[in-house]
């Protein structure tokens, strides 16, 4: 990164955005109705917004606050009345109760001012002082937020004119409308008229946008070198907010000086070794600071841990078999603008094709001494369960119940080892339905899905729970670790990455270039085309990420203006995807096909959807007539509106803006699937096909590579039934098959 030449860049405006006040809203009333004139931290007052509405009103965020708030008191309470007034021992020395008998269990309990007296040191009452501090804090951010949470729900039911009972009846593109229509009106922001879409988002994910791309662009260093494991990749929830306080949030540490608002000094190309040893010097302070507060934080982690999980080990022990989504992949998989919900969803749809792939490995030793470990433990607990059904005080033996419980809680992990011998799976088949839902894989996963190294790989992505588990348990002590000895070398990579890419936006701030998914200047030529885009590669964002992320924003927002160069990508993108699927479907290396083979495969109302496409195709199925009108569309909808992708009905002017063809509306009616689980079939769809051709025009330049260096003669002609590369068309050129 250090050879980035690129300077700090202004859209439409060079005018930094006024100083960040304490004060959030200059709110003026007229006619007893709140005006919001200015919203001083518009990305904070967004932010809520969302909230709000995802998390179900004032009510449902208060409560989660509450509970967030006695969970610390009841972690602090146990920690320091656990460690001095318990009589853990009970049956030793200097335990009142050794050589006696203990009749009842509040007797293991000293009083609390009892154990003030005679068992605090100074360790103790400095825990406890820094409890109360915190409790003081927390107390304080409470009341703050109560605040906050009421203007939202005043803003809600007075200016947007949504009231409590309707809110879960709303979907998140409806607020949006709505926003938009408040900002004319009222002018929430000073600096710009309007609030398009692209505005909204970049405020709410300003800092979730620059970890995509910093992850995509490899800046940020997650992937260890562990001598017994191999490449390990690494990245804890305590670790993610350590990054964002370091790198976006601390007015003092981090290279922002306010939301959406670059420190000058990080903006000149002079000035970049200064600002790289001053952001080393702060990284190397964060690190010094969790490592002194590392037994601190560790302690707390593990009553956290105990308190969440300690009912699930007792009694669902194989829960910790059960794979999920790493924190990792909750960074690299996501598109730049998607909000939560969005990518949520996309996620949990792509959860059971990811189970599936993983388990169709399986090795044969691992199966062996799980088997055999299985009848070992199922007979020796039955043994003693039995026993004990007859002969009663055999429970009351020490270490009986222990052997009873752990024995049955490893029988349900290691059962989870065991393969179904019944199932037989397809692993390249499996990925392709993952890569229908995640979207973001390396090029090898698809040619190599069989392989044990893609396998290994793609567990970082999709790892066990109790690697997650035990992953975030030892965040305390891996946190200083890669602050100090990876991410302090990297400071100058990461000043050189703020200021080669990031552009002012006029209304919006200082925002991540990638963000804006413009394909000019953030195309990749291999999934882009020639001529399209002139970004080097330095300058390329990886995986396909700029183009994916178009559609799917295009998707979600059906009235979004995209920059010139991304709305001739996506035009040429459906122009490809038409030209594709007028071909004869038979060709093995049609990638429309191919994709919508793929697609049939991930459930019954997506094998409709397909087979309904294929008639529509060929025999000049017509579109959805002008009767199916906008409220039988909307009554086709899913219940949990406020979790809904993109609008819940089609656009009211009839246009359909799927990247695919019409023929997904017009399939709606024999397939039963509503607006929503239409765009997102379609979005698979995209994402398959941008794929294909991917994978196609890599294996031309292969061919050509190899046609070179064996005959040194000139190009290779195509063979018969071949395809042309990726969206190689310009605007207003002709396609010859």
């Amino acid at each position: 990164m250090n050879s980035l030449q690129t300077n700090y860049q202004a859209l439409v405006s060079d005018e930094i955005e006024g100083p960040h006040e304490s004060v959030i809203f200059h709110v003026a009333s007229e006619d007893s109705v709140p005006r919001w004139n200015h919203v001083d931290d518009l990305d904070a007052f967004f932010r809520r917004i969302y909230r709000y509405h995802q998390n179900g009103g004032y009510a449902c965020i208060m409560a989660y606050y509450t509970i967030g708030d006695l969970m610390y008191v009841i972690i602090g309470i146990s920690f320091i009345y656990g460690m001095n007034c318990i009589y853990f021992n009970f049956d030793q020395p200097p335990s009142p109760y050794h050589n006696t008998t203990v009749t009842s269990l509040s007797q293991l309990f000293i009083p609390v001012s009892q154990c003030v007296a005679e068992n605090f040191g100074v360790f103790d009452w400095l825990l406890l002082i820094l409890f109360i501090l915190g409790l003081f804090y927390r107390v304080y951010k409470y009341i703050d937020r109560n605040c906050k949470a009421r203007e939202i729900r005043q803003f809600f039911e007075l200016n947007m004119k949504i009231p409590k009972r309707d809110l879960p009846n709303i979907t998140w593109h409806e607020i949006v409308n709505n926003l938009r229509s408040v900002q004319h009106e009222q002018q929430m922001c000073v600096n710009n008229t309007d609030l398009n879409e692209l505005d909204i988002s970049h405020r709410i994910l300003r800092t979730t946008n620059y970890l995509v791309a910093m992850v995509n662009k490899g800046i940020l260093p997650l992937k260890l070198n562990i001598w017994f494991l191999g490449e390990w990749v690494y990245l804890s929830s305590q670790l993610r907010q350590t990054l964002i306080f370091l790198l976006f949030t601390s007015s003092f540490m981090s290279p922002f000086k306010a939301p959406g608002k670059l420190k000058e000094e990080f903006k000149k190309r002079e000035e970049r070794l200064n600002c790289a040893n001053q952001l080393s010097k702060m990284i190397l302070l964060a690190g010094i600071i969790s490592l002194v507060a590392t037994p601190l934080v560790f302690s707390w982690s593990v009553l956290s841990f105990l308190l969440d999980y300690s009912g699930y080990m007792r009694l669902e022990p194989g829960f910790l078999a059960v794979r999920r989504w790493s924190e990792y992949s909750k960074i690299y998989l996501r598109h730049f603008n998607e909000l939560d919900h969005e990518f949520i969803k996309r996620l949990g749809r792509a959860t059971k094709p990811s189970k599936e792939y993983m388990r169709s490995f399986s090795t044969p030793f691992v199966v062996l001494m799980a088997k055999f470990s299985l009848k070992v433990l199922g007979s020796v607990v039955a043994f003693f369960c039995v026993w004990g059904i007859f002969k009663e005080p055999l429970f009351s033996i020490p270490f009986v119940l222990v052997i009873i419980s752990v024995g049955a809680a490893l029988f349900t992990g290691l059962s989870a080892c065991v393969p179904d011998e019944s199932e037989v799976s397809c692993p390249n088949e499996l990925m392709q339905k993952v890569i229908a839902e995640i979207h973001y894989i390396p090029d090898h996963f698809k040619t190599m899905a069989h392989t044990t190294k893609v396998r290994d790989e793609f567990s970082h992505l999709f790892p066990y729970t109790i690697v997650i588990l035990l992953e975030e348990l030892l965040s305390p002590l891996i946190t200083p670790y890669i602050l100090i000895f990876h991410l302090r070398h990297r400071a100058l990579e990461i000043v050189d990455f703020l200021r080669n890419f990031t552009v002012h936006v006029d209304g919006v701030g200082d925002v991540c270039s990638f963000a804006l998914m413009d394909v000019s200047k953030h195309g990749n030529p291999q999934w882009l085309g020639q001529g399209l885009s002139k970004a080097d590669q330095q300058q390329q964002a990886e995986d396909g990420k700029t183009e994916m992320s178009a559609l799917h924003f295009a998707l979600m927002n059906p009235y979004w203006e995209p920059p010139a160069a991304t709305s001739a990508f996506i035009q040429n993108f459906r122009e490809q995807v038409s030209i594709a699927r007028d071909r004869y479907p038979g060709l093995e290396s049609n990638p429309y096909y191919n994709s919508l083979n793929s697609v049939s495969t991930m459930g019954s109302k997506y094998a409709s959807l397909v087979n309904s496409i294929h008639r529509s195709t060929h025999q000049s199925y017509p579109g959805p007539s002008a009767s199916f009108s906008s409220d039988v569309k909307r009554s086709r909808v899913l219940t949990k509106l406020t979790e809904a992708e993109g609008p819940p009905c089609y656009p009211q002017n009839g246009i359909w803006t799927s990247m695919t063809g019409n023929e997904i509306e017009g399939s709606l009616v024999q397939t039963g699937l509503n607006p929503i689980e239409a765009r997102a079939a379609d979005m698979s769809l995209s994402a398959l096909f941008l794929h294909e051709v991917h994978d196609k025009h890599l294996g031309s330049l292969r061919s050509q590579g190899e046609s070179r260096s064996q005959s040194g003669s000139q190009r290779r002609e195509n063979d018969e039934g071949e395809e042309s590369p990726l969206l190689e068309l310009k605007i207003g050129e002709n396609y010859v098959p």
